[in-house]
């Protein structure tokens, strides 16, 4: 048992105990004992003592058993409360995702569900996103009362793995949104809970994001129809013309197998079916396999995102030697149906690097210069903000320019500082004349050139971003081809212009 398992400070005035344990079963005994004896001493009857014991016993037993894989080190905490009716334990571990609605089932198969309903009033259950995922036992007081999870951080598993048969057959389909259960799993399986979007953690959610057309998803499954890879698109509204591709994972034990660009392949024929233009995604850079990747898929470097991630979004079976240092990502598209002609108003300072990225992108622009007299600003900006407070990061967009624009870029940039936002990202509208003359004013505000991003805001978009108080090490950072380095170098020099003047 930990010594911190209880801190009094954060126990609610229900709470008797709160209790941390490693998922052994040598263990299990300690919770049990517990369990009696603070319900005896709080007034529960012997006969329904005994139930809640069972109940408990079961719930925290399926924890040991099946939360944590061979090897993996995982705890589980257990807390007793005592309300007016009832008494309540909760089970909560941050191990593999299970399908909470069988205890919901009105006939259950499963033995011990059935023991669990049998020995409580109530049991209920939810998932907690990255905090994992908790169990409630309630048992009622047979007569009138007179009175009136945190998680611990899952260790790696050991990086030895084996190895699906290789005679195993693999299909790839189209998800379903009652698969999101068996989805969560291969996601822990290979991120753990730290996986920036949390989405993911809640089935229910993403199921209702897969309903409404926001998120369409490609799996791999094997013979047993589970699912053992994934790629996803998302949209951020139904407008858009562009998805991004991402939620990129394969099972550790059908790695090896060319997964990744058949799921890709085919997503690209997916989306175009619903209309959508292209695809861009975000490659880590901390190795090169997912750059090469989308390379060989078609994709083309258009920019990097400088310390984009948290250090917490890490791979579960993938070492890296920089461990406290958010990580960047470089930019990619690919286009699914023959790109549209557009006109686009490019900023004066990067006339240069976007040039290349176009040329280097095959994407047909027309270049006009910026007028300043001829821009016609709104009475009123419009700047459509997502915050990812889990990440530490805002990534705003750019609507509408209006004659506030530049105060209103202001406020908000001062008051996602104050909210501890590390990383903000600015897109603006490459098919307005007002981002060619109001950029200087916005890097002004050491906001730096990281890329374009083609057709994101019905059209293409120029990307900045801010840091605030993040470190940075270019080191950290390794870049699969030739161009790319070209671009990194340039939002290097970027940085380092921005940083060292402010």
């Amino acid at each position: 048992m930990d010594s911190d398992t209880v801190d009094k400070d954060k126990v609610d005035k229900e709470t008797l105990a709160s209790l941390k344990f490693k998922a052994e079963l040598k263990l299990l005994p300690i919770v049990l004992r517990a369990v009696r004896d603070v319900a005896c001493r709080y007034g529960l009857d012997e006969a329904s003592v005994r139930d809640l014991e069972l109940a408990t016993e079961e719930a925290c037993h399926n924890v040991i058993e099946h939360a944590y894989e061979p090897g993996e080190e995982g705890y589980y905490q257990v807390k007793i409360h005592r309300e007016p009716t009832c008494f309540r334990i909760t089970v909560r571990d941050q191990g593999m995702p299970f399908n909470l609605q069988r205890l919901n089932d009105e006939e259950p198969s499963d033995i011990g569900v059935k023991l669990m309903r049998a020995c409580t009033d109530e049991i209920r259950s939810k998932y907690l996103g990255k905090r994992g995922k908790v169990v409630e036992l309630v048992k009622n007081f047979p007569f009138e009362s007179v009175n009136n999870i945190e998680t611990s951080n899952t260790k790696s598993l050991s990086s030895e793995v084996e190895l699906a048969p290789a005679s195993e057959k693999v299909i790839l389909r189209m998800m379903r949104p009652d698969e999101t259960v068996s989805l969560a799993r291969l996601i822990y399986r290979v991120y753990g809970y730290t996986y920036p979007h949390e989405d993911i953690y809640y089935p229910e959610k993403f199921a209702s994001l897969i309903e409404s057309g926001l998120v369409t998803s490609c799996v791999a499954v094997n013979e047993q129809d589970e699912i053992i890879g994934h790629l996803g698109v998302f949209l951020e509204t139904p407008e858009d013309h562009v998805g991004e591709s991402a939620l990129a994972a394969v099972d550790p034990r059908y790695r090896g197998r060319g997964l990744f660009p058949r799921m890709k392949k085919m997503m690209m024929e997916e989306v175009v079916s619903k209309g959508l233009l292209g695809l861009y995604s975000r490659a880590v850079t901390v190795h090169v396999a997912s750059q090469k990747s989308n390379v060989k898929m078609g994709a083309k470097e258009t920019g990097f995102v400088l310390a984009h991630s948290p250090p917490t979004a890490i791979f579960k079976k993938m070492k890296t030697e920089i461990a406290n240092i958010r990580r960047t990502v470089a930019l990619f598209y690919v286009p699914v149906a023959p790109d549209r002609e557009e006109t686009v108003f490019l900023p004066n300072t990067h006339r240069e690097i976007i040039n290349k990225i176009y040329k280097h992108t095959e994407l047909p622009r027309v270049f006009k210069q910026a007028d300043p007299a001829k821009v016609d600003l709104a009475p009123h900006s419009h700047i459509h903000s997502h915050i990812l407070p889990e990440m530490a990061s805002a990534f705003l967009r750019v609507k509408e320019f209006g004659v506030d624009f530049i105060d209103e870029l202001r406020l908000q940039v001062q008051d996602l500082k104050e909210r501890k936002i590390e990383l903000i990202v600015l897109d603006l509208p490459l098919k307005d004349p007002g981002t060619a003359i109001l950029c200087p004013e916005i890097e002004k505000m050491n906001f730096f050139f990281c890329g374009i991003m083609p057709e994101y805001l019905d059209g293409d978009s120029i990307r900045l971003q801010h840091l605030n108080n993040v470190a940075f090490d270019p080191e950290s950072v390794d870049v699969y081809s030739e161009f790319a380095q070209e671009i990194f170098n340039y939002v290097v020099g970027e940085w380092k212009n921005h940083y060292r003047a402010g």
